[in-house]
């Protein structure tokens, strides 16, 4: 945010809701990875699982923490490319996984199935696990982000040595 006299100007009422919307789904996010996590905690859960909910976990902790303007053009870079590039590397080899479709003898997607295909036979798509990998890679796409950032910032305190 911009200092006037340092005085910080207000974020104007777009601003406020996009602060809104980012804790409403940063809240969201943590508790249902804690209750995720919890409800797991008993059983031998698969790794797949544990996994998406401490990513689940920690995109929400960072939504809720990160301020407005707390990242550059490159961190969001990078944690837009890991977006797009884990979902879509994600979906090429196919598995056999434990969870999702298993109608379908060749499957592709991770942490859940969200494509298949049987041999000879057409493609399908689920979209709500297509939606739950999507949330998945943006919020390791946002912990690129936030340790990308924080390099940066130890690297330019560093360089300009202590105030």
């Amino acid at each position: 945010m911009s200092t006037a006299g340092g005085i910080e100007a207000a974020p104007g009422r777009w601003g406020s809701v996009s602060t809104a919307l980012r804790l409403v789904a940063g809240w969201g996010s943590v508790a249902v990875g804690v209750l995720n996590l919890i409800a797991e905690s008993g059983d031998e859960a698969e790794a797949t699982y544990l996994i998406f909910h401490l990513v689940l976990l920690a995109g929400g902790l960072l939504l809720i923490s990160l301020d407005r303007g707390a990242a550059g053009a490159w961190p969001l870079a990078a944690g837009g490319a890991v977006l797009a590039g884990g979902t879509l590397i994600s979906a090429l080899p196919a598995h056999n996984g434990a969870c999702c479709m298993s109608a379908f003898a060749v499957r592709h997607g991770y942490p859940f199935t969200f494509l298949g295909r049987n041999e000879g036979g057409g493609w399908h798509a689920d979209t709500a696990r297509l939606v739950a990998d999507l949330l998945f890679w943006a919020y390791a796409g946002l912990v690129v982000l936030a340790l990308v950032a924080l390099t940066r910032r130890l690297a330019q305190h560093r360089t300009s040595g202590p105030e």
